[in-house]
């Protein structure tokens, strides 16, 4: 009982230690913003992909597909429902800062966090799976997430759907999955190491944004603990309660769920900085959510399995 919690557990203690280097080497100036900044680029539009792409490198499996795109649709309605939640918890006459607050409790960090959970219960399984809800999220934080943060001068463009890159891996890997053809064994090897390269990269840079933070602000900032629980806590338990209903396996509920139940995404804070919103809020949210995370994302795995097993 509780295997995957327990999984997920032991794997968060790795990616904390890891985390944990990436604060250090910021602290001693061996990392810096820009060095920072660039990471995450490359981690955004290469790393991540590649991580997506070599799960697809696979025979077609009925079962398998239908459950990608069952976790696309579903992933899809979550997110709108979040969405919509969301934008009445903050609203603009209440806050200045509410597009910040909106994306920041919206988006997650299911690339960074959420992929290496995911391979280390269910292996490329669950990486293939995974790459679906990658897909929604990259597809909202293209269209409603610069929508928001932009104030409403961009987003919702053919383009920020379809060509962002993890959307092109996504639709890429699919054909490759449908298709008899395969990437070639000297390509795969290649994309294979650059997926390997995933979980420390973006511990690091998870890291150099903690170190980045004043700790003690983050801590008493009590609407970004307001929001940690919205992240964290409430959204998930709404998810687990429709997950209940859907026809999936447990593989891919559990799969779904670890996706929308990750901390704040990176890309909040610093898409907020391009559009000179108050990324510094998000910055503080990220930071937060990260360490909570630690102990909220066991205990709503647990709680599904739990579920899960009670209604048979």
């Amino acid at each position: 009982m509780f295997t995957n919690s327990f999984l997920v557990l032991q794997q968060i203690i790795v990616m904390f230690l890891l985390i944990a280097v990436g604060f250090l080497l910021f602290r001693q100036k061996i990392f810096d913003n820009h060095i920072t900044q660039n990471m995450s680029l490359l981690l955004n539009k290469f790393i991540i992909p590649m991580c997506i792409l070599r799960s697809f490198q696979r025979p077609f499996d009925a079962e398998l597909g239908y459950s990608l795109v069952m976790i696309f649709v579903c992933g899809t309605v979550l997110f709108l429902l979040s969405i919509v939640i969301i934008n009445r918890i903050y609203r603009p006459e209440k806050m200045a800062n509410f597009a910040d607050r909106r994306v920041a409790a919206v988006l997650t960090n299911n690339g960074f966090m959420a992929l290496p959970l995911l391979e280390a219960m269910f292996g490329t399984d669950g990486v293939f799976l995974g790459s679906a809800h990658i897909a929604c999220m990259a597809i909202v934080l293209w269209t409603y997430g610069i929508n928001q943060l932009s104030g409403g001068k961009e987003g919702f463009g053919a383009k920020n759907i379809f060509c962002n890159p993890a959307m092109l891996a996504t639709i890429g890997g699919f054909i490759l999955f449908c298709s008899p053809v395969k990437l070639p064994e000297v390509v795969f090897r290649a994309v294979d190491f650059m997926g390997d390269i995933n979980t420390p990269l973006a511990m690091f840079v998870l890291g150099c944004f903690l170190a980045q933070t004043d700790l003690k602000k983050c801590f008493a900032d009590r609407t970004v603990w307001q929001l940690s629980a919205v992240r964290l806590l409430f959204v998930p338990a709404v998810s687990i309660v429709l997950l209940l209903f859907v026809p999936l396996n447990t593989m891919s509920k559990l799969t779904l769920l670890t996706g929308v139940a990750a901390p704040c995404a990176i890309a909040s804070a610093m898409f907020g900085q391009i559009y000179h919103t108050d990324y510094l809020f998000s910055t503080r949210a990220i930071t937060l959510t990260t360490i909570l995370s630690a102990f909220t994302l066991p205990f709503s795995i647990a709680v599904l399995e739990s579920l899960l097993r009670l209604i048979g």
